[in-house]
């Protein structure tokens, strides 16, 4: 094993918490304010609808955006496509328009959104500059946990946010439970893949849906942030 993996399970048999409070100082020290919180939903499809698209591959067609101010104010800024339509081209122009090209960008698991957006800057060069800039100014939450900076047995030893959340914010992972209609990244994808066939009122209520599953997942790196500026 991994020094890290040697700690982890160590600290896992020993059911204690460990936490670098240096380490972890070091990372909440090299963010910026505002920090911009960032997280996409795609869909696939086996049988590409729209042109310039590869069998499976990721097409984003929400995010959520919660904007952290050092004061601790929060905005909230979202976007969700209207389904039936190539969602691309507005998700990349709401990105530069919603995100400046000179702010810190927190994702959790930064390797899936820079994908996202850097697939987009490909697809439209007139936006690449702004898009890709994002992506040179983004940072990763993950890393805390990847690093095993920040254990505590409940995570089991992971540091997927599925156990980092309940982990240090329970009474937010309790509440993906109360959201109605989609609880996680796999219903998402599967409720927009598949509104093109609902009649109109199931269709709003789902909208209304994947918009408050989606903020919410923003809200959870504010938190999760928040407690690590707490060590």
């Amino acid at each position: 094993m991994t020094a890290n993996q040697k700690s982890a399970v160590e600290n896992y048999k020993s059911k204690e918490t460990f936490i670098n409070k240096e380490k972890i100082k070091e990372f909440v020290d090299t963010l910026t304010y505002p920090i911009y919180h960032l997280d996409f939903e795609t869909f696939q499809q086996a049988i590409p609808e729209f042109k310039g698209i590869s069998p499976y591959q990721q097409i984003p067609f929400q995010y959520s955006l919660h904007i952290e101010h050092e004061d601790g104010t929060l905005e909230h800024k979202e976007y969700l496509a209207l389904d039936g339509i190539d969602p691309r081209e507005q998700i990349a122009l709401r990105l530069v328009e919603d995100i400046p090209n000179d702010v810190t960008v927190l994702a959790y698991n930064m390797s899936f959104e820079k994908g996202v957006i850097k697939r987009l800057s490909e697809s439209f060069p007139e936006l690449s500059t702004h898009l890709l800039s994002i992506n040179e100014n983004m940072k990763d939450l993950m890393v805390p946990f990847q690093k095993k900076q920040y254990v505590t047995p409940s995570m089991n030893g992971s540091y997927s946010i599925k156990y980092v959340l309940p982990a240090l914010v329970p009474e937010l992972a309790r509440a993906y439970k109360e959201l109605e209609g989609v609880q996680n990244g796999g219903q998402a994808m599967n409720a927009f893949a598949n509104m093109s066939k609902m009649e109109e009122a199931e269709k709003q209520k789902m909208r209304t849906s994947l918009l408050e599953y989606c903020k919410l997942d923003t809200l959870a790196m504010v938190k999760i942030l928040d407690k690590l500026k707490q060590e």
